[in-house]
This record gives C-alpha cells, sequence and structure tokens, in this order.
C-alpha cells in the first residue's frame, strides 16, 4: 500500500504540528479545500486492516466560506488491493453525544466495532468512518445536522483518497442511527457538493427523521414515562447552544431537566441517558410547553437535503427498534419512494436498534456489492405505495 506523501517523515511531521482546533475555522480563500487531507496517524485496531486515525477539511455547515477541521478512522484491507483499487466504505457511526472525546477514532475500536469493520474489510472494503464535525477535533458540534453529517462523510472519502493510493472510485455510503441519516444526505448532495465522489448505492439502518417524526421530542408512548425522546432533545439542545449563544434552554427544559442539559454540553450519549434515568425525566416533566419552538432551529437543520436519489438505497428497519420508532422508519421509507428513490427494505423481526446493524451486516455487503457492480436492486416502492 502506497500513502500519497512524499515521505514518512512529513508524514510526522504532519502530525506532530497538528493540534486540535488548530484548523476548526479557516478561510476558503486559502490555498485548501474541503477534501483535504491535514494529516494521518497509525491507530491501534483489533480490525483486520492498516488503521490510521485521519484528520481532514470540511465546510462548515453554518458558514459556507469557512472550513472545519474533521477527524475520521481509514481502515484499508492486508494485500494486495483488486485491479482498480479497494472500493470504499464511507461510515457514518450512531449518536454518540457531542462531547468532543464521544469521537469513535478517540474512544478506539472495541470488539463489536472492530467485528463490524472486519466483516466489510474481508469482503474487499476499504473503510472510512468520519467523527462528523466537533467530535475529537475543537468545534461546534451540530447533533442531527444532516448536511453537516453529509458533507463530513463525502469530505472523508476524498481525503481518504489523498492519503492512500490503493483506494478506487467505487463508494458506497453506510450508517447507523444519525449515522444513517449522514448518508442518505450525503446520497442527496453529492452530485453538486462532491462530483468527484461517485456513490453507487446508500445503505441506512435505522434511520431517524427528526423533521418529519411528530413525536420525536415528545415519544409516542406515555408522556410520564422515561422516553429515548428526552436524551435525544437534550443533546439537540445542548448542540443548538454550543451553535447559537443566544439559545436560552430554560426556554425548552424544566428546571428538573436542564441538569441533564448541562451533561449533555460536555459529556456523552451514555451519560445524558443515565443523568435522564436518574433524574426520572419524562417528556411531560422534562420539556417546557414552547419546546417545539425554543428547539425549531435545531429540527429545522435535521431536514435531508432531498429524499430524491440517483442511487439506490437499502433501508434496514429492526422491528423492535425502541431508539427511532419502527412508524418513523417506514414512512421515511414511503417518503423515499414517493420522491422516486429506488428503495430496498430490509425487516428484522424484533431487532432492536443496535443489534439490528449486525442482523443487517450480510445483506448490506450483498447490496454494495450489488450496486458497485451496476446492478440494480429490487425496489419495494410497489409494496411500499399500496
Amino acid at each position: 500500500m502506497r500513502l500519497l506523501l512524499p515521505c514518512a517523515a512529513l508524514l510526522l511531521a504532519l502530525a506532530a504540528c497538528h493540534n486540535a482546533g488548530d484548523d476548526d475555522d479557516l478561510s476558503l480563500s486559502a490555498p485548501v479545500a474541503a477534501g483535504d487531507m491535514i494529516a494521518l496517524r497509525p491507530a491501534p485496531s483489533d480490525a483486520p486492516g492498516t488503521t490510521y486515525r485521519l484528520l481532514y477539511r470540511s465546510t462548515d455547515a453554518h458558514l459556507p466560506n469557512k472550513l472545519v477541521a474533521v477527524s475520521a478512522t481509514l481502515i484499508v484491507p492486508y494485500g494486495r488491493p483488486p485491479r482498480g483499487g479497494w472500493p470504499v466504505m464511507a461510515w457514518g457511526h450512531g449518536s454518540t453525544g457531542i462531547g468532543l472525546t464521544c469521537a469513535p477514532s478517540v474512544m478506539g475500536i472495541g470488539g463489536p466495532q472492530a467485528a463490524f469493520y472486519g466483516a466489510w474489510l474481508r469482503a474487499g472494503f476499504a473503510v472510512v468512518a468520519t467523527d462528523y464535525p466537533g467530535l475529537g477535533e475543537a468545534g461546534a458540534p451540530l447533533f442531527l445536522n444532516a448536511r453537516s453529517e453529509g458533507m463530513a462523510m463525502l469530505d472523508s472519502v476524498r481525503a481518504a483518497r489523498h492519503a492512500v493510493s490503493d483506494l478506487g472510485s467505487g463508494v458506497v455510503l453506510q450508517g447507523h442511527d444519525e449515522g444513517a441519516q449522514g448518508a442518505l444526505a450525503a446520497a442527496g448532495i453529492a452530485a453538486q457538493y462532491a462530483p468527484d465522489v461517485q456513490v453507487a448505492g446508500t445503505i441506512a439502518i435505522a434511520p431517524p427523521d427528526p423533521a418529519r417524526d411528530p413525536d420525536f421530542l415528545t415519544g409516542s408512548g406515555n408522556p410520564h414515562r422515561f422516553s429515548p425522546s428526552v436524551p435525544h432533545a437534550l443533546i439537540l439542545g445542548a448542540s443548538l447552544g454550543r451553535a447559537d449563544p443566544s439559545f436560552q434552554p430554560d426556554r425548552a427544559f424544566t428546571p428538573r431537566a436542564l441538569p441533564a442539559y448541562h451533561i449533555a454540553q460536555k459529556e456523552c450519549r451514555s451519560d445524558v441517558f443515565v443523568a435522564a434515568e436518574r433524574d426520572g425525566l419524562t417528556p411531560a416533566n422534562a420539556l417546557t410547553p414552547e419546546a417545539a419552538r425554543a428547539l425549531a432551529p435545531a429540527i429545522a437543520w435535521t431536514k435531508y437535503p432531498t429524499l430524491a436519489l440517483k442511487q439506490p438505497v437499502m433501508l434496514a428497519i429492526g422491528t423492535g427498534d425502541t431508539q427511532v420508532p419502527v412508524m418513523a422508519q417506514e414512512r421515511l421509507a414511503q417518503d423515499l419512494c414517493a420522491a422516486g428513490t429506488n428503495v430496498t427494505v430490509e425487516r428484522y423481526r424484533g431487532a432492536e436498534h443496535t443489534p439490528v446493524r449486525a442482523r443487517a451486516q450480510s445483506d448490506a455487503i450483498a447490496f454494495a456489492r450489488n450496486v458497485l457492480d451496476g446492478g440494480v436492486p429490487s425496489s419495494a416502492c410497489g409494496v411500499l405505495r399500496r
């Protein structure tokens, strides 16, 4: 495998001279561009491939004339690449929170993640997994901001190709939860934002659709019982507070919920869930009557740029999902079909939110191989429209 760098010494120098935050507010007038690599460092991993932590530039979702520094994990299979180079699976991770150290590249690749990546590496794919802006590198993390996630995914592919010569032109986008939203958003903006990234297809596992989900803030169950919608709302509010200093959290959250809100500003998703359950938070006692209005700017940024996608989509739905409502996922499939997208829907009976990723893996790899070979998957849209 060849690195597209003049020498190993330059690689080490780039890694040594970069500090988190150095590149988190760069003017586009500088001789740099979105998708440029900043640095590449070897990283420890149990995955069966050569692993790096990649730093690169992407476009700021709020200030399109600025660039931000973003981190990612890049894993290249062992052995000789196929003719034309390794196809790339660009991965969007599920929500981890908005704390700086909640980035997967910082937390490291544990056993389950190594097994997940390993299946794709053994199938002959290189993997590039963005952390999203504001995670792993200083900046304002934009939780569930569809355009921010999508641009970061596309630019991670560009940067990976700048770093490693053995990557080919074939690209499949894939994500889970927040990352599924990012993958669908990336597919929607690729032709305009990154025409050099030729997307063959998109795999969305447990995708949320907050802008169209009337129960996103309040949950669909008993409003006086705990719901995952509460910590998700807290993280979204904390993200809005980081992006907009004028945001007043007490407009959205009750005094009882404010301690958990402050945890959401700095800690990771699991910490927010623990705090919300510990404090007995429910939609009824955590949200103020004007919560939807106060959080409206953040709800707006969750909207998909378009659902009319040129390449096929595989939607993986766990029928036991309690994190992203199944009905919201089914409604998204119908909306994609209505927009003219070729949609394959795979349902995994009884699968919860996180386990569905493993359940869908073999189908996802088969889908990816098919679309990279120019195949057109059978669409479920005829059935969904009935």
